[in-house]
């Protein structure tokens, strides 16, 4: 195949990807929003959300597959305390002529906590920013998530100008713009296992890994 044709239908997988994930964002944004759900049990549905509708989803010629992980114990020596992140995600592409394994990390909020108390976030982000620059900050809205980079967050307030969706941050992820490859899962093991090492490596208790496979 032609070399800017494979990037271009390569992009392509990306794109659809990306606008996948959003709309499933939106939709458990739009349903569970308005209730009283707490931000570890909101990021913990949409994950559940996004394995049950995008695990072996074939897009072009890769097969996208979903592992979400989680952690139980939230007491006073819980993860989060650790490194200021309660979400893990793993980006993987497997193909003939592209390897990508990165990892980053996330603090969820609801979108008015952002603006209301920047000064009792930083101190979560620098932890995250101390174990990695990718690292990231989720605001929960009624009809979707905004990401802003953890180093955008200030003691005096969040700087949006760089601000994504979560679709945009997983597809740059697999396109390698985003992500930090010295925390990317070991992919001599079985996914499980490997978030479970990584899990535990980085104190998150909740992952999701988002994979490609060329299908050969």
């Amino acid at each position: 195949m032609d070399e800017d044709k494979r990037k271009m239908e390569r992009e392509n997988v990306y794109k659809i990807l990306g606008e996948q994930i959003d709309g499933i964002v939106t939709q458990a944004c739009q349903r569970h929003y308005p209730a009283s759900t707490q931000e570890h049990q909101f990021t913990a549905k949409i994950a559940d959300r996004l394995d049950l509708r995008l695990n072996n989803l074939r897009i072009g010629d890769m097969k996208v597959s979903v592992h979400v992980q989680d952690f139980t114990d939230r007491g006073s020596k819980s993860q989060e305390t650790k490194t200021g992140a309660d979400l893990y995600i793993s980006v993987v592409v497997d193909a003939h002529d592209e390897k990508v394994n990165k990892g980053m990390l996330v603090q969820s909020k609801w979108e008015d906590a952002l603006t209301r108390s920047p000064k009792g976030l930083k101190p979560q982000t620098d932890k995250m920013k101390a174990r990695t620059p990718s690292s990231y900050v989720w605001g929960y809205g009624p009809t979707g998530i905004t990401v802003v980079p953890s180093e955008d967050v200030g003691a005096r307030g969040i700087e949006l100008s760089r601000s994504m969706t979560v679709g945009e941050l997983i597809a740059d992820g697999l396109r390698c713009n985003q992500g930090d490859p010295q925390i990317g899962r070991d992919l001599k093991l079985p996914p499980v296992e490997s978030l479970n090492v990584i899990m535990e490596q980085l104190a998150a208790d909740l992952a999701v890994s988002v994979e490609l496979t060329e299908l050969r």
